[in-house]
C-alpha cells in the first residue's frame, strides 16, 4: 500500500484508541442514592468511601463516520468499507451551529474478488489520507438537525497493486440527534456535543485507471464532545 496510505490509517487507529480507549474517570460515592459533596470541608467523624465509574479521562470533539463503500473496477463491483474521524467545530460548539468545520483523516478498503488461479496477485483496492470538510445545516429541531457538506481529500492509494497519490472531493448529506452543553466541576470539564446519525455521500477521487473515479456511500455518523477529567 502506498506510505501515505498506511500512515493515514494507522493515524486514525490511534486517534479513535486514545479517543474511545480512555482509563476511568470520575469518582462517585459508593452508597446508591448519596450526593456528591465538592465542599472542601468533611463532617467531623464521616468516614466518606468512594468508587471508580468506568468512563473516559479525555475525549476529543470529533466527528466519526462507519459506512460501507463500493465502486465500479476492471474486475467489477467492489465493495467495501470505510471509517474517517476529525476534529470539527460543531462537535465542539456547547451551543447549537448552523455551520461545521473539520479536519481528520480516513481509510477505505475495496475488497476483490479470489483468483484461485493466481492466489498471489492483488485484487484489493486501498486508499487513505486526510481531509478538509465544511457543512451548513439544512433544516434543524431541538434535537435533531440535517447537514449538507463538502470535503476535499488528499490520499494514498493502492489499487491492484499499483500505488499512486492523488486528490478526491465528495458531497455528502446527513442527519443526526443531538445534545449540546457545558458543565464545569472541579473533578473535569465536559464541552460540546453528542450526536448519532446517518449518512450519504458520493465522491469523485483518482484511484487509478481500473477504478471509477465515482464512489458512492453511506453508514453511521457520531460526533463526541471535549471531555477532560484530571
Amino acid at each position: 500500500m502506498h506510505r501515505l496510505a498506511l500512515s493515514s490509517l494507522a493515524l486514525l487507529t490511534s486517534l479513535l484508541a486514545f479517543d474511545v480507549g480512555a482509563a476511568v474517570a470520575d469518582t462517585l460515592p459508593a452508597e446508591r442514592g448519596s450526593v456528591r459533596d465538592h465542599r472542601s470541608e468533611r463532617s467531623p467523624g464521616v468516614e466518606r468511601r468512594y468508587r471508580r465509574r468506568p468512563g473516559p479521562r479525555f475525549m476529543m470533539p470529533l466527528k466519526i463516520d462507519l459506512g460501507m463503500q463500493g465502486a465500479n473496477t476492471s474486475m467489477g463491483y467492489l465493495p467495501g468499507v470505510e471509517l474517517r474521524a476529525g476534529v470539527h467545530w460543531a462537535s465542539l460548539s456547547p451551543q447549537p451551529t448552523n455551520f461545521d468545520i473539520g479536519v481528520g483523516v480516513f481509510g477505505a478498503a475495496l475488497v476483490g474478488p479470489t483468483n484461485d488461479a493466481m492466489p498471489d496477485a492483488e485484487t484489493d483496492v486501498l486508499y487513505g489520507g486526510g481531509y478538509v470538510e465544511i457543512g451548513q445545516t439544512l433544516s434543524k429541531g431541538d434535537w435533531w438537525r440535517t447537514w449538507g457538506a463538502a470535503r476535499g481529500e488528499y490520499l494514498g492509494v493502492s489499487a491492484f497493486g499499483q500505488e499512486q497519490a492523488g486528490f478526491g472531493i465528495a458531497g455528502r448529506l446527513s442527519a443526526e440527534l443531538y445534545a449540546s452543553g457545558v458543565g464545569i466541576e472541579p473533578r473535569g470539564l465536559f464541552l460540546g456535543t453528542y450526536a448519532v446519525g446517518v449518512y450519504a455521500e458520493a465522491a469523485g477521487r483518482g484511484l487509478g485507471d481500473d477504478v471509477s473515479a465515482l464512489q458512492v456511500s453511506a453508514g453511521l455518523t457520531f460526533r463526541t464532545p471535549l471531555v477532560f477529567a484530571p
